[in-house]
This record gives C-alpha cells, structure tokens and sequence, in this order.
C-alpha cells in the first residue's frame, strides 16, 4: 500500500493545548479531526497518536483545547508541535498563547475550540476521542485554515529547516509585528508594542495625518 495515497484524505492542522502538570502544558500538531454534532450539544472527534504524551495528558485531564492553525501560520509552529516530545520540552514557552479556561491557546489561531471528552476507543496505533464542545470563539485575524495537503505541499520543507535552525540556535524566531507606514513622509511606525490595528486617535508624529491614511506592512 503506498501510504502517500492517504495524503490526499485532507484535513485540517490543529494544535492540542492540554493540561501538564505544575502550570506547564502539553500538546502536539493534530490533523484527525472532526466535527460530528452540531445544533445544542456540538460534539468532534480526534485521533491520537497512542505513542504521544499528548494522548495520555488528554485520557488523564479529559480536557483539551484545539487550536486551528492559519493557511500562513509560522512553519515554525507546526515544528514546534509537531518534531518534538512533550516529554523533553516546553512547547509552549517557544510561542506567543493564551490562556482560555486554563487552557493555552495559540495568539496566531484563527479561532479555537475547548473540548471536554465524553468516550473514547483504541483503534491500533490511535485513540479515538469522542468529546463534547463546550466553547468555540474565533481570533482576531482573517485567514483561511491551514490544510493538511497543503502543509504536505507547501509548508513541511519550511517546517524542516525552523526546527533545524531552532535547536542550532536554541532560539525562537522573533515573533513577526505588523507596521505601519504613513505614505505623506515614509514615518514607519515599528515599536515594542505593534498595533494590528491602529488606534482612532493615532496620528502621524511627523507629518500629523490620521490613521486612515497609513498602510499596514507585514
């Protein structure tokens, strides 16, 4: 059987967030997943890996949050989740998150979804989680969700040499902020505390024209 055929069954890329133990976390990059209920009692399964920590904090918390990644998310998140263990880092203090619930949660997700487990059943090599939907919100950004085939595609190369380059330099890369260039007098604006939006008040400190002028720079 060529296993590749399989890539092309596309699915979504999530991030687990579950509960460790003294405050920390763990979690792990998920592509199983799906919505089966909808209405008043909106219910997902997830497939996990047997072998991974994740699957046994998720069986001991019963609990867990699902970030969904963006089609332009960092490859270095992926990376992160996904090309090391729970059991030998701290995933998540290599990424900007939130807490929802006492739950982390991605700042990059384009929304999120905090699960409770109702059931669930061995299948081989995975566990099949059954679980409740018990809060879903989106994020602050736009963007389309990331595919697994396009991640397959486009991304997994990209993936590769962040995480290479991460343990070469035991850094995160620098978290990216957008800016904001006023097109009267090129002032771009790039300080500690970058702005997605820019406040009403905002104006030029050169040139003085409002906001409504400026043009966001990724």
């Amino acid at each position: 059987m060529d296993n590749t055929a399989l890539w092309k069954l596309s699915y979504g890329l999530y991030v687990v967030g579950v509960k460790k133990e003294e405050g920390r976390f763990g979690g792990s990059v998920v592509d199983a997943v799906a919505q089966v209920a909808a209405g008043d009692q909106p219910a997902l399964v997830l497939s996990s890996m047997k072998n991974n920590l994740t699957n046994a904090l998720i069986k001991s918390a019963g609990r867990f949050t699902l970030s969904i990644l963006p089609a332009n998310a960092d490859p270095f998140v992926v990376a992160n989740f996904g090309f090391q263990s729970a059991r030998d880092a701290d995933k998540w203090a290599n990424v900007p998150y939130s807490l929802k619930d006492g739950l982390p949660v991605l700042d990059c997700a384009i929304a999120f979804v905090n699960c409770n487990v109702i059931e669930s059943k061995e299948l081989g090599t995975h566990t099949l989680f059954i679980c409740e939907i018990v809060d879903a919100q989106n994020g602050e950004t736009a963007a389309k969700p990331l595919l697994y085939a396009d991640y397959q595609e486009n991304m997994k190369a990209a993936a590769g040499e962040a995480f290479k380059k991460f343990k070469e330099t035991g850094k995160p890369p620098a978290e990216k902020k957008a800016q904001w260039r006023c097109p009267m007098c090129g002032y771009v604006y790039d300080g500690e505390t970058s702005f997605e939006e820019l406040p009403d008040d905002w104006a030029c400190p050169l040139c003085g024209v409002g906001k409504d002028v400026f043009e966001k720079v990724e």
